[in-house]
């Protein structure tokens, strides 16, 4: 299978990145440390190459918001332009299609669909009559504490005005690009949505900003110290989004490995009650941690089967570790009111309140 390749596959091989297949494209893993990226965008900055995401345009806005009910798992119809919303395709067994983020822009609403997904979306929704197409932006993340600072001198906009699930177009050193708000990392940044041909140039303008290039490894470390859902582990066509939704975590009392994938949860009573989603051993809190899907909700720890042993875990809130949002028993509390800052919601919480 001849892989496809983003705007800034050269700039990879520059830096000595390790390239593996991810959804169907050629991507970075890591250049020379993941762990050493994970902490940078803590700490400071990173940037990702997010350009293998389907980036796309409804053709007509009346279409999309007739056909809704019956593909979305939150409706569209109260967004504000310059707003995003976090939003799933469902099927017709309220199975996940895709987990996607839906921009309001003045004449038309856009998406961004997962890289892997992108091709089967455009056919879900062709099949209800909603046509969309692919605008040939690629998009450059920008992670961390210090990344608004960064991509403050290139532009006359006032980021610090943006709010968070939010865009707006701006010049970036003269550069055409659409800039969001949202992240996957658990830290405050920013998206640059640009055409390809402009992508390494602003690659290498971040990059002389200090800023750490970051590969597919140290995203998903980040991404499950966040909570955030992968399609393929936390979302699936054969699960519903409600049961996406119960998704938990877990912190190891037993240092017997890092769970995986797959592992299977036990109660304390020996019962199979569930299986890990997600797995890594997080550098921020320094111990293994885990994503997971629990049929017994009210279980406060249970046994993971690690290699044949069975290692003790604490059931916890998600998120681990957010500079965005806060575990989510306290937005379900925040949630109760309409006035709430929109950092305090989660962009996956369905209190219907615009994120």
């Amino acid at each position: 299978m001849t892989l496809k390749r983003t705007p800034l596959y050269a700039e990879h091989l520059k830096l000595g990145a390790k390239m593996v297949e991810f959804g169907g494209w050629e991507m970075p893993v890591q250049y020379q440390n993941l762990i050493a990226e994970h902490r940078a965008v803590r700490a400071h900055a990173g940037m990702f190459d997010a350009g293998h995401m389907g980036v796309v345009k409804f053709n007509s806005a009346e279409k999309l918001l007739a056909a809704q009910r019956g593909a979305l798992t939150r409706y569209i119809d109260d967004m504000e332009v310059g707003r995003i919303r976090y939003d799933r395709i469902r099927n017709a067994q309220d199975g996940v299609v895709d987990d996607i983020l839906i921009y309001r822009d003045y004449e038309h609403f856009l998406a961004v669909f997962n890289a892997a997904n992108t091709d089967k979306d455009l056919q879900f929704f062709s099949a209800l009559g909603v046509e969309c197409e692919l605008l040939g932006l690629h998009i450059i993340a920008v992670q961390g504490p210090e990344a608004e600072a960064i991509i403050q001198k290139h532009t006359d906009e006032e980021l610090a005005k943006m709010k968070y699930y939010t865009f707006v177009p701006l010049e970036f050193d003269g550069y055409d690009v659409l800039a969001s708000k949202t992240g996957y990392t658990g830290e405050r940044g920013f998206e640059l949505l640009a055409a390809a041909a402009d992508c390494p140039a602003l690659w290498q303008i971040l990059l002389a900003d200090g800023v750490t290039p970051c590969g597919l490894g140290a995203r998903d470390t980040l991404r499950i110290e966040a909570g955030m859902p992968l399609y393929g582990h936390e979302l699936k066509e054969t699960w519903t989004s409600e049961q996406t939704d119960e998704i938990v975590g877990l912190k190891m009392l037993d240092r017997l490995g890092v769970p995986r994938q797959g592992y299977a949860i036990f109660s304390n009573g020996g019962q199979l009650i569930g299986e890990v989603t997600s797995g890594t051993f997080s550098p921020t809190l320094n111990e293994p941690i885990a994503m997971a899907y629990l049929a017994a909700a009210d279980e406060s720890t249970v046994l993971v089967q690690i290699r044949g042993k069975m290692a003790r875990a604490r059931v916890v809130a998600l998120p681990f570790y957010s500079n965005v949002r806060p575990p989510k028993k306290v937005i379900a509390d925040q949630c109760a009111s309409p006035a709430a800052a929109p950092e305090q919601h989660s962009p996956d919480c369905d209190c219907g309140h615009e994120h």
